[in-house]
């Protein structure tokens, strides 16, 4: 029971502090407005976190975690790389679009603390993310892929996509789903040695 009421207060507390954190920035909330959102007292939060600052490095981890899961969804290593990378395109959309927050809280995410985001970081590619990294690699070992670090590989192909979420999800913006595709392609283009090389995974696809 006690196991049950404590995991719900801490979703709660992250869920409180995504709200604010989307609404009014780092700067802009306190504990005590998180106790209120979250439905707790002031003194719950610091029995699960010693200041504001743990409490956002854990929302950070766990919001790493759940776009990890929706990014593999339904992921298979055997299909062609492209449409991997499709597919983890799409999974990465729509979990950008089905988590408001989230996605506007992105930004803020991206000015951490230094050493919030090194600890955050520093196993990423071997762990959460393993299956991209597997996918970046592959990619580089068929000469499809620039032989760039995976870091840059997703500066330049997933983060856009994710940005572009963000102004989708506030009206700056409104992606129909044929541009969308070709979002997609762009964002395979960005990381490929050659448009003969993205033409020929293409019509390996297609076989």
């Amino acid at each position: 029971m006690c196991a049950s009421s404590c995991k719900d207060k801490h979703e709660a507390i992250q869920s409180a502090t995504l709200k604010l954190l989307a609404e009014k920035g780092f700067h802009g909330f306190s504990i005590k407005q998180v106790a209120t959102e979250a439905g707790v007292a002031a003194g719950t939060i610091y029995l699960y976190f010693k200041d504001k600052d743990a409490l956002i490095s854990d929302l950070h981890f766990m919001l790493v975690e759940s776009v990890a899961q929706a990014t593999f969804i339904d992921h298979d290593s055997s299909l062609p790389i492209r449409q991997q990378y499709q597919k983890i395109c799409a999974n990465i959309w729509q979990h950008c679009l089905s988590n408001e927050a989230m996605t506007l809280c992105k930004a803020q995410f991206d000015h951490l603390p230094v050493d919030i985001l090194q600890t955050a970081y520093s196993n990423l590619w071997g762990n959460q993310f393993l299956p991209l990294a597997k996918l970046y690699e592959q990619g580089r070992q068929q000469g499809l892929f620039k032989p760039l670090p995976n870091d840059v590989l997703c500066s330049f192909s997933l983060e856009p996509i994710i940005n572009l979420a963000g102004q989708q999800i506030i009206g700056l913006i409104n992606i129909t789903d044929n541009q969308l595709k070709s979002i997609f392609n762009a964002s395979w283009e960005a990381i490929s040695i050659s448009s003969d090389n993205l033409t020929q995974e293409v019509t390996h696809d297609t076989h």
